[in-house]
């Protein structure tokens, strides 16, 4: 039984989605792995996803558009130490504002030396549930936001992905 198993192993790991390039940002001062099944997000798409709002430093998606990782240096002034009081800042905005939100977990994480807030939580959008994952930190005294949303039935295997997207950020 046990080498039955085994058969099937490299199976498993080959569909496995790994984040596993390297994108640089900000006049490399930041740096993100992100997974070979995200590119960069055609015009046209934004448009009809996100209508009219500014696009954002970065915007990766897969070819269906249900995985999406938005990267953006905001105006929001801020200092390292205050990266959680924005972070329950956010979390207290969207219970405010969406009453569809589902907090499904938030904190501070260590990570290369730089603290980043996190923030998971489901929403609804107008035709299926979406798994958000916020994920920001200070960069040049302002907020850089990293947005990764995905289709609530691929949450299980995306979820995995943004928490090693975000283990992986190297700010300089």
């Amino acid at each position: 039984m046990k080498f039955v198993a085994l058969l099937f192993l490299p199976i498993f790991s080959f569909g496995q989605i790994k984040p596993d390039r390297t994108i640089s940002l900000l006049d490399h001062k930041v740096e993100i792995l992100a997974p070979k099944e995200l590119s960069k997000m055609s015009a046209e798409m934004w448009t009809l996803k996100y209508h009219n709002l500014p696009r954002p430093e970065l915007v990766l998606t897969d070819e269906n558009g249900e995985i999406n990782l938005l990267i953006d240096l905001t105006q929001q002034p801020a200092a390292e130490s205050q990266i959680a009081a924005y972070k329950d800042f956010r979390v207290d905005n969207l219970k405010k504002t969406r009453k569809d939100v589902k907090i499904l977990g938030e904190g501070i994480k260590k990570v290369n030396g730089k603290n980043i807030g996190f923030i998971k939580f489901t929403s609804q959008a107008s035709d299926q549930p979406i798994f958000n994952y916020y994920f920001f930190t200070v960069v040049d005294g302002k907020i850089l936001l990293f947005t990764f949303n995905c289709i609530e039935k691929l949450q299980m295997t995306w979820e995995k992905v943004a928490d090693k997207m975000l283990d992986a950020i190297k700010i300089k």
